[in-house]
């Protein structure tokens, strides 16, 4: 990036202005001419600067008051055919399979609905119905309450102030876990805003995810299984927004951004779990920190892997992870570019998974 690239880069991460002719005002706004902003957005679209341009609508202010996540318990052998025509559907703008929890919920098929009044979701809904007839052997319909925060990456408000000598020659690399006594940051608050890389490795480095082919990981079971939680880490975690992932079979990359705004501890972050990551028993996790999250979303992975292969007890990751603190911008692109390739990277052992 050059001083041109950056000035449009923090002209345009709030959004593009809503004028008829959006480039043509961020021309003149910059001095430039419109053509070469759009050909440098595309450049650093296409080397991952930005991730993606689109729209974010707020359904609210469009007038859909009744934002509903419907939920529907169908035959497992069926999913991805009834899943395929609901997601067809003109007015259903998501659509997931998710696990079962049981025995307090059964459903497997997510469907997202917008109605400007209850009636209108309603409707909805009872198309729905009709598309999965038969194979409908239960519902229910979760309406949203507030809209939570769509936000990227803030350049300049978003940056990590901490002290040089806090930053070892150990942390110059953000691509393997060190075993030693402590990898945290001394005396470093990890409940603070800011950019966080981390790493976390399968116990033994077994590779329990899936398998690389041709240079793209391929998940299994277990690997769909890390890819929902992790997914569910924002939905859950008010304080948390995810950035840049990768799975891979022996291991999980990932950035993410603490954003603490509001008081309010989670219960998950007050208790002491088997696995979490301090090296100190007895230590307590702070809310809403690094630790708590990591700690929460390796504790749902282990109970869940466990349950499905009936063996409970049994590591499923290594007790440390690697973090580091992004302290600027370059460092989180350069950190975004690693995860981006790291299962084409030549050094990487293409072993099968192993499910027990």
């Amino acid at each position: 990036m050059d001083d041109t690239d950056r000035r449009i880069m923090h002209a345009t991460q709030a959004g593009l202005p809503l004028t008829p002719e959006p480039y043509q005002s961020l021309a003149e706004q910059l001095g430039l001419s419109k053509e070469d902003i759009m050909q440098r957005m595309a450049a650093m679209q296409s080397s991952g600067i930005i991730r993606r341009i689109g729209a974010v609508p707020n359904h609210y202010k469009l007038g859909y008051r009744f934002n509903g996540m419907t939920v529907w318990d169908v035959p497992d052998d069926k999913i991805d055919e009834l899943g395929q025509q609901v997601g067809q559907l003109s007015f259903v703008s998501h659509c997931y399979h998710r696990p079962r929890h049981l025995p307090d919920w059964p459903y497997n098929l997510f469907a997202m609905v917008h109605g400007k009044t209850q009636a209108e979701a309603d409707r909805q809904i009872m198309q729905i119905a009709e598309v999965l007839g038969e194979y409908c052997r239960g519902r229910d319909v979760l309406y949203s309450t507030k809209i939570l925060k769509k936000t990227g990456f803030r350049s300049g408000d978003r940056l990590v102030a901490v002290q040089e000598r806090a930053i070892n020659n150990q942390q110059s690399q953000p691509t393997r876990t060190v075993s030693r006594k402590s990898i945290r940051l001394q005396n470093y608050d990890y409940s603070q805003n800011g950019a966080y890389f981390i790493t976390l490795c399968t116990h033994n480095r077994i590779c329990l995810f899936g398998e690389i082919q041709n240079g793209i990981m391929q998940p299994n079971a277990y690997g769909h299984l890390v890819l929902e939680e992790w997914q569910k880490s924002a939905a859950i975690r008010e304080e948390i927004e995810l950035d840049e992932f990768v799975l891979m079979p022996n291991h999980i990359h990932a950035i993410i951004f603490i954003q603490n705004s509001c008081s309010g501890e989670r219960l998950f972050a007050d208790q002491l779990l088997a696995d979490q990551s301090s090296t100190k028993p007895n230590q307590h996790l702070k809310p809403k920190s690094l630790g708590a999250l990591v700690a929460g979303f390796k504790s749902s992975v282990t109970t869940q892997i466990n349950t499905q292969r009936n063996s409970p007890g049994q590591a499923i990751w290594q007790r440390n992870y690697y973090d580091r603190v992004l302290r600027d911008e370059g460092e989180l692109l350069r950190a975004r570019e690693y995860i981006a390739n790291n299962p084409m990277q030549l050094g990487f052992g293409r072993g099968k998974s192993r499910i027990p």
